[in-house]
């Protein structure tokens, strides 16, 4: 059982290698698509009193996907933002009991939240649902925020295991 186990988190640390970088060229193209949105915005409406007609939408949507691409990458480095008001008087080891029970509890719940955002995206797409100025079909972003969560909930699952073993990552430090 524990050998099965540690195969299954070497083969999400090889996979979680390559999301990392993967994401990272995501969430970076996603700041820098949304950089030029409001600069062309800005500079078109200020300019030549010709905003860019639709980038309330696009702004909309690449948010959600920067926060979305991103939320695996901050989960994996533990880089939430958290109150440690009482860490100075808790031991160590009911701490590491904390954040696994902390971690399973992220994981159910981003689990379920990615199917039911997978079930609104199935609707979306059902629907035809677009946005309202560029008619940009929305199911294509709504997937992808479902299979973050997914990933995200993998990855707190993982952070369990590698906590139960002791194991630590370089970013993880």
């Amino acid at each position: 059982m524990r050998n099965s186990i540690i195969k299954m988190a070497q083969c999400w640390e090889w996979g979680a290698q390559h999301f990392d970088r993967i994401l990272k060229l995501f969430a970076a193209t996603i700041l820098f698509s949304l950089m030029a949105v409001t600069c062309v915005d800005v500079i078109g409406r200020y300019l030549f009193s010709q905003p860019l007609m639709g980038s309330v939408e696009l702004t909309e949507l690449l948010l959600g996907c920067l926060i979305f691409a991103t939320l695996p990458l901050i989960t994996w480095r533990k880089e939430h933002i958290s109150v440690d008001l009482t860490d100075s008087i808790i031991p160590a080891s009911v701490k590491k009991i904390r954040d696994s029970l902390f971690n399973v509890l992220v994981s159910i719940s981003l689990f379920t939240i990615g199917f039911k955002i997978w079930d609104l995206a199935s609707r979306s797409q059902r629907y035809e649902e677009v946005t309202e100025y560029l008619e940009i079909p929305i199911y294509y972003f709504t997937y992808f925020l479902a299979v973050s969560c997914w990933l995200t909930a993998i990855t707190s699952l993982v952070l369990v295991i590698t906590q139960a073993f002791n194991k630590q990552y370089d970013n993880q430090g």
